[in-house]
């Protein structure tokens, strides 16, 4: 049986890690399971089941950087989840972009509208996250920051100096691809808020 000291002690172990909170939770109901198991079943006292149950789990709590555009540490276990995270937000970006893209230049006013709607979108999710204290300003500043926010910057310089090298009409092809960059850029954005009003670890 843990004593509350004891659970206090798995706490502050596991408090060390920057775990999220949902994470934090989680692993921590698996300690004591295992800690009581091998205090019950191989007759461990705490420290040596603590010992051995920290030791179990090194590989997964081992501190590592989040992202290559990231300086904040986290561990081997929550960087895995919140990169198959950014994977679907990208993918479901993209599809979303998609969808739109043979509307945008043989409808009128497609882009427009679409415009109005995933900017109305970031606005209602934002004041949401901060009425409802998800979030505060700065962390909205942050956002800009975000890892994902800077690939996309990257992979938008990359296609704006591609269109510079390969298309003699810049106007033009510029300007179609701005109009599908931002509205994937705006569909990560807009996910990141949403992920934040759920209080899921999204790095922001």
């Amino acid at each position: 049986m843990i004593t509350l000291t004891q659970e206090k002690q798995i706490q502050q172990y596991l408090l060390s890690k920057n775990l999220n909170h949902k994470l934090f939770i989680e692993i921590k109901d698996h300690f004591i399971q295992q800690i009581s198991g091998l205090m019950e079943e191989q007759q461990f006292n705490f420290d040596e089941a603590f010992q051995n149950t920290k030791e179990s789990w090194k590989q997964e709590l081992n501190l590592i950087k989040a992202d290559l555009f990231s300086f904040r540490k986290i561990t081997r276990l929550e960087k895995e989840i919140l990169q198959k995270r950014f994977r679907n937000m990208m993918l479901y970006a993209a599809v979303f972009t998609l969808l739109l893209s043979k509307f945008i230049f043989t409808v009128p006013d497609v882009f427009m509208y679409s415009e109005m709607i995933v900017i109305g979108t970031m606005i209602s999710l934002l004041a949401y996250n901060i009425i409802f204290r998800k979030m505060k300003l700065y962390h909205y500043i942050q956002l800009s920051f975000h890892p994902l926010i800077l690939k996309n910057a990257l992979v938008g310089i990359v296609l704006f100096a591609s269109v510079y090298l390969f298309y003699d009409d810049l106007a033009m092809a510029g300007s179609g691809i701005m109009k599908f960059f931002f509205l994937y850029a705006m569909a990560v954005k807009i996910q990141l808020l949403y992920y934040k009003a759920r209080k899921a670890s999204v790095l922001i």
